[in-house]
């Protein structure tokens, strides 16, 4: 099939079926990131249809076991595009945001619609329950730190309410991700999702709940990180303290992030391990935005790299972020693309690639 692949012949497109075989080859081409070869091949039906095991071709790359390429972001967008559904569940009951959590494949997670990352499995598992009982911190942490901006946590209608729901949902028997954490040995993950259960988001969207200690801690790395200290950073950033918030959100990584001195690549190499590259403030600008902006390239490459979304919410895109596979044609809420934004800028070069 993937021989047959490499010289596609335009007029057999009719040809290619739904059969388990199909499903397989596209799962393939979507783990390599072969963007033409998934453009030739994937079909409305193909996209929408499953195998024996009511698995769609999103869940098939979900739980793979290799390592998902940066390139696979512009694949999955063309999947929605032709109908794939991210709340298809197989036999089990399993979505693909619950297999993406068990494999740590926060790259697919961060894709998904935030409706399908809260929805139970057949076990009455949530992902954040699957990522917390197989100790998938990045998938783990991605989940609770959603909660923490107001357009996901609907704080200004219900307060802390929503936000507190969610974090403390139990299975069947009494469990919530926190316990299933404890439960399987992951001590340091339960505490984390136990910290992240005391903080309150106020009506204004404001975060607050962190002990002096812990806030003490944040400060510290706040100003490492905006004094450029790379070497101090290593030192004293840890998986629990880079994702620390301040009363936006803002953490350790995004203050880095902003700040072109700290463009070490040892540097961001570590901090996108520990921290949440994903992570987003209150308003949803991310630590990828902050280094977008800033031209913190180091920054940007290891985050996209770590499986930070190219196609986030409001990015100003360069030659980067295409190449990863960011979609040129998103608009923000009043209609503006990038190319709209390097024109009023008068960014030529910016606007001359983006056309």
């Amino acid at each position: 099939k993937l021989q047959k692949l490499t010289q596609p012949d335009p007029n057999n497109r009719a040809s290619v079926g739904d059969s388990p075989a199909d499903l397989q080859t596209l799962a393939q081409l979507v783990i390599r990131g072969d963007f033409g070869r998934v453009r030739w091949l994937a079909t409305r039906q193909l996209v929408t249809s499953a195998d024996a095991a009511r698995r769609t071709v999103l869940m098939l790359v979900a739980d793979a076991s290799l390592r998902l390429l940066v390139q696979i972001e512009k694949c999955i967008l063309y999947l929605f595009e032709l109908g794939a559904n991210p709340k298809a569940a197989d036999v089990n009951g399993d979505t693909a945001a619950h297999l993406a959590a068990r494999r740590d494949h926060l790259r697919l997670l961060t894709l998904l619609s935030f409706d399908a990352k809260w929805l139970r499995n057949d076990n009455g598992a949530t992902p954040l329950m699957e990522a917390a009982r197989t100790g998938s911190w990045k998938c783990a942490k991605h989940l609770l730190h959603l909660l923490r901006q107001y357009r996901f946590n609907e704080c200004r209608q219900h307060g802390n309410l929503k936000r507190s729901r969610l974090l403390g949902l139990q299975n069947p028997e009494g469990r919530t991700a926190s316990g299933l954490a404890r439960l399987s040995g992951h001590a340091e993950l339960a505490s984390y999702i136990e910290r992240e259960m005391r903080l309150v988001v106020n009506a204004v969207g404001e975060i607050n709940g962190l002990t002096a200690q812990v806030e003490a801690d944040r400060q510290e790395l706040q100003r490492l990180a905006k004094t450029g200290d790379s070497a101090e950073l290593r030192r004293a950033a840890t998986c629990g303290s880079c994702d620390l918030p301040d009363s936006s959100g803002r953490t350790a990584l995004m203050w880095a992030a902003q700040n072109s001195s700290c463009g070490d690549e040892a540097l961001w190499e570590q901090l996108v391990q520990l921290g949440d590259p994903a992570c987003a403030e209150k308003c949803a600008d991310s630590c990828l935005h902050h280094a977008v902006r800033t031209g913190n390239s180091a920054a940007a490459s290891a985050l996209l790299a770590a499986g930070a979304s190219a196609n986030a919410t409001g990015f100003r895109s360069g030659r980067v972020l295409l190449d990863s596979g960011a979609d040129w044609s998103q608009q923000d809420k009043y209609g503006m693309t990038a190319l709209a934004f390097a024109t009023q800028k008068g960014k030529s070069e910016l606007a001359e690639l983006l056309r």
